[in-house]
């Protein structure tokens, strides 16, 4: 029973994998390619600790460690870039004039 959990669990990791993959490529935004990566990277960790589970060996614990961290990092660096790179108000384009107040 065990192992058919596991096995379906795997399976359903890989697809979950793709369908970040899709999204990633896809994507309209910019933020929903962040979302895609951020779940791709979840699912590789989920997928490395199923095997290390598989495989019965505590030596994919540091992977899983490094993983997680840097998908974490990596998310956080792109949200920082994006807040920096965007507009404070959504409805103000680059290059456009604002009108003064002159009251």
């Amino acid at each position: 029973m065990t192992a058919f959990l596991i096995q379906a669990s795997f399976y359903i990791l890989i697809v979950a994998t793709l369908l970040g993959f899709y999204r990633l490529a896809q994507g309209p935004t910019v933020v929903d390619r962040i979302l895609a990566f951020d779940s791709v990277v979840l699912c590789c960790v989920g997928l490395i600790a199923l095997l290390s589970r598989i495989w019965e060996t505590p030596l994919f614990l540091e992977l899983i460690l490094i993983v997680s961290s840097l998908g974490f990092f990596s998310t956080i660096a792109f949200v920082a870039y994006l807040r920096r790179m965007m507009p404070d108000n959504p409805r103000d384009e680059p290059g456009e004039s604002k009108p003064e107040d002159r009251s």
